[in-house]
């Protein structure tokens, strides 16, 4: 049986060492969790586009473009078309179509549809190149001549400091009046996102 050391203060010593060695490693182990957390990559996400969609949505809804109608206004028709991309981001078609329709579907611009006298149409060609889309859509899409079109384009810029790399996105909705090809509204959506560390995705 091994024998305790003969000076107590010893035995106190190192139950001290041990307790602030073990303190140590829970918190090394709690910093390499939440730089694990971190972002990794400062790449365009579905939280993103739905972001970008909800204010550009609330943008348009409060616009001096609609203020003035009312639910007598002469109808106003506006056909939908998927996201330019000119970013540096590759961001898939369904996700540019995803983004205008979050837009179109929109709580504020629903609310205004009967205030304001306005439909949204997906184009024809659109509807016809869906496997989802009925005759019925397809249908209503032709019966509502546009009279507008709403378009969107994606832009970045992107900043590298070390190992660190920051991407500025700027989005940019525009509505065209089809007659007079003139455009009728237009705002941005600007945002940044940070990656810490080298990011290979």
């Amino acid at each position: 049986m091994p024998s305790l050391p003969s000076n107590p203060g010893i035995l106190v010593v190192g139950r001290w060492r041990w307790a602030a060695g073990l303190l140590c490693s829970m918190i090394a182990a709690a910093l390499l969790a939440a730089c694990a957390s971190a972002p990794k990559s400062s790449r365009l996400a579905v939280d993103d586009i739905e972001y970008t969609a909800e204010e550009l949505a609330a943008k348009l809804s409060s616009s001096d473009f609609l203020l003035d109608r009312t639910a007598d206004s002469p109808r106003i028709s506006i056909a939908i078309t998927k996201v330019e991309n000119l970013s540096t981001d590759i961001i898939p078609e369904t996700d540019r179509w995803y983004m205008m329709v979050k837009v179109r579907g929109s709580q504020q611009l629903d609310t205004l549809r009967r205030l304001r006298n306005i439909v949204f149409v997906v184009p024809a060609e659109h509807l016809r190149d869906s496997q989802t889309a009925t005759e019925f859509d397809r249908e209503y899409a032709s019966g509502r001549k546009p009279t507008h079109e709403m378009s969107a384009t994606f832009r970045s810029a992107t900043r590298a400091a070390g190992q660190d790399r920051t991407d500025a996105y700027l989005c940019e909705l525009r509505v065209t009046d089809l007659t007079t090809r003139e455009l009728a509204w237009t705002d941005i959506v600007e945002f940044k996102k940070t990656a810490f560390g080298k990011a290979y995705d």
